[in-house]
């Protein structure tokens, strides 16, 4: 079994993000603030502490611990941060497998696959749209009558 990456656009497509889920405090820190006093340093140090932390570790320990693969009877996906956790899929407990992406992974051109089984569901983020797409068709049940499932 080969452990395979997802593609390394994805940690940009996570920094960006971050970078624009750190503009709200940002904008409330110099909007709502009349005057500087030692509350807005302290609010203003900790969102900036918090976004350096994602920018700098979190997001590249993160990128650096996800990979996905398969074995006889089961997709592996080891992923964490603090410590790396194996989530195993049973190939025949899988339900059905969606591709998806927001505008921002569109843009550098990755997507995420959800693979929905019973009782559980698992994501892999940062897949060139092929390999996603070709993951789908792999992880999909066939129907049995062979046609396409009544909707």
């Amino acid at each position: 079994m080969v452990q395979k990456k997802p593609d390394l656009q994805i940690l940009t497509v996570w920094r960006i993000r971050l970078l624009l889920v750190a503009l709200v405090p940002s904008f409330f820190s110099a909007f709502f603030a009349p005057r500087i006093n030692w509350m807005w340093w302290l609010f203003t140090a900790a969102w900036m502490a918090a976004f350096l932390y994602f920018y700098i570790f979190y997001y590249p320990i993160k990128y650096r611990k996800l990979s996905y693969g398969f074995n006889r009877r089961c997709l592996l996906i080891h992923c964490g941060v603090i410590y790396t956790r194996v989530k195993a899929v049973p190939l025949t407990s899988i339900q059905y497998a969606t591709v998806a992406s927001s505008p921002l992974e569109r843009l550098f051109g990755v997507c995420s696959l959800f693979v929905y089984a019973a009782g559980s569901s698992v994501y892999i983020p940062g897949l060139p749209p092929a390999d996603a797409d070709r993951l789908q068709a792999f992880l999909t049940p066939a129907d049995e009558e062979g046609g396409p499932p009544d909707a």
